[in-house]
């Protein structure tokens, strides 16, 4: 019989049958204390159904108050017997009521769209990170940043940018080149020896300790220093910051353009990928390496071959194929409720690491699939989001005892979404731990209550079968996969930390 929270889940999910309902009011009597866990269970669930109603194709579904059930007489009554022992009808119909949607808010004023050979002297960003006001240090490299109000800034490094809106940064060093579209018209850029406001054009700006110039490539700016009257510079016009300076003729070619970053960036992604190309050939050296997939196969393929020195290929259920992390790399993207990879894991496994690279549109569901034992028992694995932003690796209890949830904190906020992650998680029975990785970063140790052996056997990527032929549970990926392995080993956060890059 499924252990308490699978139960309630099953009531959610509108799946409890009436002798699942009557476990779950034996279990409720029994232990009082599961009272609190159902009623933070009731509360997320009316919240959830009452601000996003679940839309179905082709059918038009009026926002319910609480969710439907296929509930026989005999299990509407065994629930409501449940209810009043817990004396919990009236806080239901308190809690059933729509709430005010709550809207996830952000500081960021800019993103940083693409970036060649970044070294940081402030904390690393990755490309697709969005910007908050705040300084930016960078050591070298080029970095293209852009503003929410429109404009796209290349800073060269060294060079330090201040974020102060999405309008509006300070330049105290380096060189950067700026393209602002008549919808940022009015983007300012500050200089301790001034202040630039773009009127719609292309410029360069290059600050030093002792001065700076302003070059201007198409277009019209207005310089504005202390105790002199505004300059306005034309196309192909350029000034330094000084009292009584001369026009001068402007220099592109002394500032980073588009195309060079365009031809940098490729050259850098090549790079990247025949690294990553030498790496993965030597993984099948490990043998405790159960499982690789590259997702390199041809596109017409709906298989994914395990480059693995033992075990089986796996297959692409419904998932199609599209770019990975550079564009020599494929990748799998999972959008219906029907993408998923089929794959056979080890049967058991005494100890285990987990990596893949993904990238996370969005968290349609309560629970959102990585990777997910079929079934839920027996010291099966799930390893999923959950919809609070956690990342979770679920294992089942052995012989019917209850299972564990190993959850790291908030991880997945929006300002994530859409950005290559690489996740790991290991399985440690000597340390008697899971320990939870982001990008080669530590996330979470979570100490284990059974260090015993697990069970993974048949599993899915991005989605999952729990054995039920109706009403089966929705726990399917909206993202982009492009590289997965298992080990049945324990891995070094070394050796996570190497794959990582």
């Amino acid at each position: 019989m499924p252990d308490a929270d699978t139960l309630i889940q099953h009531y959610l999910e509108g799946t409890l049958t009436d002798s699942e309902a009557e476990e779950l009011h034996t279990l409720l009597q029994n232990e009082p204390q599961l009272g609190s866990k159902l009623l933070q269970h009731f509360e997320m669930d009316a919240m959830l159904r009452a601000t996003k109603p679940l839309a179905v194709p082709g059918k038009v579904i009026q926002p319910a108050l609480v969710p439907r059930r296929r509930f026989t007489f005999a299990t509407v009554t065994t629930v409501a017997a449940m209810a009043a022992c817990l004396a919990l009808a009236g806080t239901w119909l308190v809690l059933s009521l729509p709430r005010p949607a709550t809207e996830d808010t952000t500081a960021s004023v800019a993103v940083l769209t693409r970036g060649v050979n970044l070294e940081w002297e402030s904390a690393a960003i990755a490309p697709g990170t969005p910007l908050s006001p705040g300084l930016l240090k960078l050591k070298s490299g080029i970095a293209q940043i852009e503003f929410y109000q429109g404009a796209r800034v290349l800073i060269e490094g060294p060079a330090e940018l201040q974020l102060i809106s999405s309008g509006e940064a300070t330049c105290t060093r380096g060189k950067l080149s700026a393209n602002v579209p008549p919808q940022a018209k009015g983007f300012r850029i500050n200089t301790p020896k001034g202040t630039i406001v773009d009127l719609g054009t292309e410029f360069g700006l290059d600050v030093s300790d002792a001065s700076a110039e302003v070059h201007v490539f198409k277009g019209e700016v207005e310089l504005h220093q202390a105790a002199e009257s505004m300059k306005s510079l034309k196309e192909g016009q350029a000034m330094a910051f000084a009292a009584k300076a001369q026009p001068l003729a402007a220099n592109a070619s002394s500032f980073a353009s588009l195309n060079e970053i365009n031809a940098r960036t490729a050259l850098s992604d090549r790079s990247q990928f025949e690294r990553w190309q030498a790496q993965s050939a030597l993984l099948k050296n490990d043998p405790a390496l159960k499982l690789h997939f590259d997702f390199q196969d041809d596109e017409s393929a709906r298989s994914l071959s395990n480059r693995a020195a033992q075990g089986e290929d796996g297959s692409i259920v419904g998932a199609s194929w599209t770019t990975g992390r550079w564009q020599e790399k494929r990748a799998l993207d999972f959008r219906n409720v029907s993408d998923r990879v089929r794959l056979s894991a080890p049967t058991e496994a005494k100890a285990l690491t987990m990596a893949m690279w993904v990238r996370i549109n969005g968290l349609d569901r309560y629970f959102n699939s990585l990777f997910m034992s079929e079934g839920w028992n027996d010291r099966k694995i799930h390893w999923q989001i959950v919809r609070d932003g956690k990342i979770r690796f679920g294992i089942a209890g052995a012989a019917g005892h209850g299972h564990q949830d190993c959850d790291t904190e908030l991880f997945f906020t929006p300002e994530r979404f859409g950005r290559w992650m690489h996740l790991a998680v290991v399985f440690d029975p000597q340390a008697k731990e899971v320990r939870h990785y982001a990008n080669g970063t530590l996330l979470a140790k979570i100490r284990l209550k059974d260090p015993s052996p697990l069970k993974p056997g048949i599993a899915e990527l991005g989605n999952w079968n729990d054995r039920r032929t109706t009403n089966v549970a929705i726990r399917h990926l909206s993202g982009t996969m492009d590289e997965f392995a298992l080990w049945d080993r324990v891995l070094s956060e070394a050796e996570i930390e190497a794959m990582s890059r």
